[in-house]
């Protein structure tokens, strides 16, 4: 019996793991969108909203917007997430503080996660996922705990430290309002949300900003703002998830500087014993094949930057430490 296109888009949906991918008529993967939908936007439209949402399937659905996530619309140069508060902040923890332990944080990033992934169907428009890496959008996440999200062109400057800092995104604890500046990368933006869920489930303050990522940042920062940082690292690059990985693609709990592991990155022994750890570590996070296998990075796979990624690896000892 030959499939429904709505039964088409969800298969193909599934195997690519993207929420705006479809097949085209031909059977094959296209960026086009159906018929119908064609006919609500221009070519311009659609090309605008994929440089928008900076993905290739991602097409108009004849309502104003052009995502597949519930109450998603793309308006304007922002786009706007309508909350549908499905998870519950106060839940999942009723009496936010000011000190918080690094242990606590992580908890509070895995639980987070975990009320993500029940209700991943209804997030998903009932669209099924065994990769529980999908999940790790913190866009999603604001949006299931209740906040509207919205990208900018700009948050403005100012002066820190006698340097002038971007500012990458703020937060609104009274009015619910999360603000992403467009003038980051697409990593450092998804890092800045992140951070910005950090202040949604650990603070309550409001016009709480984000002044620079955690990538690199020399700034001084406050207790707050480290607590941020740290839920941010814990949510977008689980430990559990990262550490099967790290394993699936280097074939070991943790990687430990040979002959024959320097071969298999494609290098010789003698130029990797002289990088430091953390040279070392960004050449793993951005490693696109080992011992002949290709595969996404693993910077790639958890969708941020090489350096926070190589900085994960540090943290969880997945890199022999004797090359300090």
């Amino acid at each position: 019996m030959t499939k429904s296109f709505s039964a088409r888009i969800i298969e193909d949906r599934r195997l690519k793991q993207n929420p705006y991918a479809h097949l085209n008529e031909h059977g094959g993967y296209s960026a086009l969108p159906p018929i119908s939908a064609q006919t609500e936007a221009t070519s311009e439209q659609i090309r605008q909203s994929r440089l928008l949402l900076q993905n290739p399937y991602a097409y108009h659905d004849g309502a104003d917007g052009y995502s597949a996530l519930i109450g998603h619309a793309t308006r304007g140069s922002s786009t706007a997430v309508m909350p549908i508060g499905i998870v519950s902040l106060q839940e999942l923890n009723p009496t936010p503080k000011e000190h918080y332990s690094d242990d606590e944080i992580e908890r509070l990033a895995r639980n987070l996660q975990i009320k993500l992934w029940q209700e991943r169907n209804k997030i998903w428009l009932g669209i099924e996922t065994s990769n529980p890496i999908r999940i790790l959008d913190p866009e999603v996440a604001l949006k299931a705990i209740g906040y509207n999200f919205e990208l900018a062109e700009t948050l403005g400057q100012f002066f820190h430290e006698g340097k002038l800092v971007e500012v990458a995104g703020t937060i609104d604890e009274n009015s619910k309002y999360v603000h992403i500046s467009r003038q980051f990368s697409p990593v450092i933006r998804s890092f800045t949300a992140a951070h910005e869920l950090g202040h949604a489930l650990l603070h309550k303050a409001s016009g709480l900003h984000r002044d620079r990522p955690i990538d690199g940042a020399s700034l001084s920062r406050s207790t707050i703002e480290i607590q941020a940082d740290k839920f941010a690292t814990y949510f977008l690059m689980p430990q559990k998830q990262v550490r099967q990985i790290f394993k699936q693609f280097f074939l070991a709990d943790k990687f430990i500087l040979s002959e024959a592991t320097a071969f298999a990155l494609g290098s010789d022994y003698e130029s990797l014993r002289k990088k430091t750890l953390r040279q070392l570590s960004k050449i793993l996070a951005s490693a696109e094949s080992f011992n002949g296998i290709n595969f996404i990075s693993l910077a790639g796979q958890f969708h941020v930057s090489i350096e926070a990624m190589a900085i994960r690896l540090e943290e969880l000892g997945l890199i022999e430490e004797w090359l300090v």
